[in-house]
């Protein structure tokens, strides 16, 4: 045998911390927080991770077409945040109300008319903000000028029906965390076998207590409940 004495290594503990910091950092960014959906009304969420929100269809006129009444602390969302309309009727957006606001906007043209230049988005096939990346796709809804939406923030991806029954605006989608949709929406996309795959379905501009029987599984929130979508 050898005399020479076996030794035996330890680790630095710093060295050991930075190398986790390491691996920690490097992580995909869809590993990151789950997002925050709080239910407004009508199709207004409030979603967030923490640092930028994003407002959808919304602020809206309080039960416009004796839709769905809401109190919101407008005074409590500052900082960065977006709001993603659809289309220009009173039940999504009020125009009045968002200039009350500090925040950023993307929608149609007939929305956004009117409003100050630095606080518009330029419209485009794919819109950044932040975190988020947009893709408007055109659909229809009665004589307005509708956009459903396709976000993709930090991996995590959603899709934003709004009012239109157009079967065209869910061909094509990637497998989704959320599809925001309408209840009648939803019913014709199943009948049609036209759902895409998503890991949670959100049913929205629902009905105080609606039940939608074609779909066990979809969360039909409540007003100010919360979603979390990972």
């Amino acid at each position: 045998m050898s005399g020479d004495k076996m030794t035996c290594r330890t680790v630095n503990p710093i060295k050991l911390f930075f190398i986790f910091l390491v691996m920690f950092l490097g992580l995909p960014k869809a590993y990151s927080q789950s997002l925050e959906a709080q239910f407004i009304g009508n199709e207004a969420f409030r979603i967030t991770d923490g640092k930028t929100i994003l407002m959808t269809d919304f602020p809206y006129k309080s039960g416009a077409y004796d839709y769905m009444e809401y109190e919101f602390d407008f005074s409590g969302t500052t900082g960065t945040v977006l709001s993603l309309i659809t289309h220009r009727h009173d039940d999504h957006f009020a125009p009045v109300l968002f200039a009350n606001q500090g925040w950023y906007i993307l929608g149609p043209g007939e929305v956004t008319v009117g409003l100050p230049q630095n606080r518009l988005l330029p419209f485009s096939e794919k819109v950044i903000f932040e975190p988020l990346t947009i893709w408007p796709k055109k659909s229809t809804h009665g004589n307005t000028e509708h956009y459903s939406y396709l976000v993709d923030w930090s991996g995590r991806k959603l899709f934003f029906t709004g009012d239109t029954e157009d079967l065209a605006v869910l061909k094509d989608l990637p497998e989704l965390n959320a599809l925001f949709i309408t209840p009648w929406f939803y019913r014709k996309a199943k009948l049609n076998d036209a759902l895409p795959e998503s890991k949670k379905i959100i049913i929205y501009h629902h009905l105080e207590n609606d039940i939608v029987p074609e779909c066990l599984g979809c969360i039909i929130p409540m007003q100010n409940e919360y979603i979390e979508i990972n």
